[in-house]
Parts: structure tokens; C-alpha cells; sequence
């Protein structure tokens, strides 16, 4: 992807669905966060001139907007800092903030620099007068991939309540990991990076696949997006972060609410050659995912949830539908699951609803 020499651009269709995501994700983060903590900080490591040239809106304007659409407690405080490196596009945004009517208890700044000078002085600054961050969702959007080392974004999420969506270009990797080996090392947090991939059959699996392993070092839950373009082509992989597992569920029923236009696609951690595309029956996708990982297991009805909303892209809802679905005198396909007809405290259970507790036998599957 061509970084554009504009002020203002026009809006591409996958950057469309990556402001879906962002938004949606955003309408639980802020009132979620403004329920426990007085000071919640949103940063836009990339902000660029804040509108595009079809009038569309920025990240800075979307995440601005989403906030005003709560109600907060008149003590909370919500801090917004926009990195932008390039003047007139700061310049830009800097006007177009100003013109927002914002509420007292809002504070913004535009930041005229490089995202890992600033980030990295603010790092810096808190470590060195021991101060603690606010609850932070950072959202890193580069065009390419300078400027961005891992060890800055491993600093971040090191941070209690530090969360990431970032746009990882493995598309550019792939196309100058022979020319820039250093850089894609410092990228991805991994001085054999640039080899490995170089040397791989497919250097942007093996690109996402290394930069999932250096996220997951910093963060308990990971989970990447692939973009794509008009032609259907992959055009860089979203990865998101975080250490909290309302965090993880909560983008997830993001991405199920964004725009379902099919310019991108889940991919599952649990298996990454595995591409979900969005379907009117996410339960029967799910289905041998479950019968795979519990085949001739017995499991509560907890942990099934559990491994779902951890480990995989799939929602809770999902799992039911499944669990329902396998339950049915058919079962789906080759699985099938037998439960305990009664619930944990001894009472009957209705057929096709798995309470707490509910005892779930899956056969055997080859």
C-alpha cells in the first residue's frame, strides 16, 4: 500500500471496514473503562489530517464522536492524543478538532512527530517518575513499516490496561524483507525475522505468524484480521492485544458487528491457515473446531464457553448454537455430543440449553 502524498486522500473500501471495527470496538471501550477508572487515555499513534477527502471521517474524529455518544461521570477524564508526523496534516487535524464541541472534561492534543518519539518520550517519562498509565487503546495505523518497533509496543501492553489495534503491513514485509532485514527485525521482535521469512514459501504467513508469537509474549489474548482489497487481494493483516479477556470478547463482537462487506476476514489463532469468512451460520463453523479439541472428551458447558471465547474468533452465542446444533438428533456431520439431562444443582434441564455446570460428552471423530 502506497503511502499518499496528499494532504487529504480518498478513502479506501478496506480502510472503511478497519474504521468499522475501530468504532464499534470503541462504543463498549469508553463506557466500559469511564465505569471503573477517573482517567481513560485513547491514542492515535498515525492520526493523519483527521477527514478524507470524500468528507468521510478520520480514526480521531470517529473515536471523538464515539466518546460524545456516552454519558460519564462529571469527574472522568477523557484524554485523546493524535500523533501525526507530517506538519500540514497535523496543521489539519489541529483545525478540525477545534471546531469540535467538546466537553470540559475532554483533552486533546495534536502531536507534530514520529509515533516512536512520542510514545517512546512518554514511556519513558511515566518509568522514570514511576507513574502508572491510564487505561490506554492505542490504535497504530502506519502505512508502512518504519517507526514502528516491537519493543515500543511490548513497553505499551506492559502497561496494566494497555490495549493495541495495529495495522501490520506483511504484504510490504514480504516485498522488502532482502532490502530492509533490520528494520523487519526491529518490527517484529526478532533478530532472525527477516531470515526466516525470506526464507519461507510464503513469506506473509510466515511474517504474521512470527509477529502473532512476539504479541503473544506481551498479551494473554491475540487475535489478527486479514484486509483486503477491491480484487479480493490481501492487503495487510489488523492484529489486536490485550491482557483482559472482556477486552478480547468485547473486539470480537466488534468485528461480528462491523460492516459484513467482505473485505476482511477473521483468522483464527488456533489455526492460522484457518480463514473465516462471515456466514448466516457462524455455528456450524464453529462445530468442528469444537469436536476437534474435545473429541472423546467430557467437558462442562463452562470450559466449552471458555476455550471459545479465548482461544477462538467465535463468540459465546456461537458456542450455544453449536452446542444446540450438536445435540440435535442428527447431530452436524460427523459429531455429535451427549448431556447430562440434568443441570448441576440436580434440577432437570431442557433440552438444547447448556447452563453452568452442564456435563457434555463429544464422541470420538476421526
Amino acid at each position: 500500500m502506497t503511502p499518499p502524498e496528499e494532504t487529504i486522500w480518498s478513502m479506501e473500501p478496506h480502510t472503511e471496514a478497519k474504521h468499522a471495527i475501530l468504532e464499534k470496538y470503541l462504543q463498549a471501550w469508553f463506557p466500559i473503562l469511564a465505569r471503573w477508572n477517573g482517567r481513560i487515555i485513547y491514542y492515535d499513534g498515525f492520526a493523519g489530517p483527521g477527514v478524507y477527502s470524500g468528507d468521510e471521517e478520520g480514526s480521531p474524529l470517529i473515536a471523538l464522536n464515539v466518546a460524545k455518544s456516552h454519558n460519564y461521570r462529571p469527574d472522568t477524564e477523557l484524554v485523546f492524543i493524535f500523533v501525526e508526523k507530517d506538519e500540514e496534516r497535523a496543521r489539519t487535524l489541529q483545525r478540525i478538532i477545534e471546531k469540535e464541541n467538546l466537553p470540559e472534561n475532554y483533552h486533546w492534543k495534536v502531536m507534530n512527530e514520529e509515533f516512536e518519539t512520542a510514545l517512546g518520550e512518554l514511556l519513558d517519562y511515566l518509568e522514570k517518575e514511576n507513574l502508572s498509565l491510564a487505561p490506554t487503546f492505542a490504535f497504530i495505523d502506519p502505512f508502512g513499516i518504519k517507526g514502528l518497533p516491537f519493543s515500543l509496543i511490548e513497553r505499551l501492553l506492559r502497561k496494566a490496561k494497555s490495549e493495541v489495534l495495529i495495522t501490520f503491513m506483511d504484504s510490504t514485509i514480504q516485498r522488502f524483507v532482502s532490502e530492509l532485514p533490520e528494520q523487519i527485525n526491529e518490527l517484529i521482535g526478532n533478530p532472525s525475522a527477516s531470515d526466516i521469512i525470506e526464507s519461507s514459501e510464503d513469506r506473509i504467513a510466515e511474517a504474521r505468524k512470527l509477529y502473532y508469537n512476539s504479541l503473544k509474549g506481551a498479551a494473554k489474548f491475540v487475535r489478527f484480521f486479514e484486509m483486503k482489497d477491491q480484487n479480493n487481494r490481501t492487503v495487510y493483516h489488523l492484529f489486536f492485544a490485550t491482557n483482559h479477556p472482556r477486552g478480547h470478547e468485547k473486539m470480537k463482537e466488534a468485528m461480528w458487528k462491523a460492516d459484513e462487506s467482505g473485505l476482511f476476514r477473521f483468522s483464527d489463532a488456533t489455526d492460522p491457515k484457518q480463514r473465516i469468512l462471515f456466514s448466516p451460520a457462524p455455528q456450524k463453523d464453529l462445530v468442528p473446531i469444537l469436536g476437534k479439541k474435545f473429541k472423546g472428551k467430557t467437558a462442562s458447558s463452562d470450559e466449552i464457553l471458555k476455550y471459545t471465547n479465548d482461544e477462538t474468533v467465535f463468540l459465546k452465542k456461537h458456542a450455544r448454537k453449536a452446542l444446540k446444533l450438536l445435540e440435535s438428533d442428527n447431530g452436524y456431520k460427523d459429531y455429535r455430543i451427549q448431556v447430562k439431562s440434568t443441570k448441576k444443582d440436580g434440577s432437570p434441564r431442557k433440552r438444547g440449553t447448556f447452563p453452568p455446570g452442564t456435563t457434555i460428552r463429544f464422541s470420538k471423530v476421526s
